[in-house]
């Protein structure tokens, strides 16, 4: 697989993580605990914003050995997942109901 398809693949799937932890978002902002998690929504714009710097960056570099990078990817996407798969399950009435 190429860089420039992974990272196309890549693109599509934070495009759809981004939608759901805006989705939180507007919930949180909502919730009487919104102070309380604030934190939890920082975390998980700062992996959003991680992920899509090192998608972009290995965009533009576009090198023919991406191994490390898309190691480190699926790391971040892994703890983004992980992030908003708790809040579907704790914070969503019957699990996620976003679009």
């Amino acid at each position: 697989m190429d860089a420039k398809y992974y990272c196309g693949t890549v693109n599509t799937e934070l495009t759809a993580l981004k939608a759901r932890a805006y989705d939180i978002i507007r919930h949180l902002e909502k919730s009487p605990k919104k102070d309380e998690l604030a934190p939890q929504v920082t975390e998980i714009h700062a992996l959003v914003d991680d992920l899509s710097v090192t998608v972009d960056k290995l965009n533009t570099a576009c090198p023919t050995d991406f191994s490390t990078e898309r190691s480190d990817i699926e790391k971040k996407k892994a703890a983004l997942h992980a992030k908003i798969n708790w809040w579907d399950q704790e914070h969503f009435p019957g699990g996620y109901a976003g679009g």
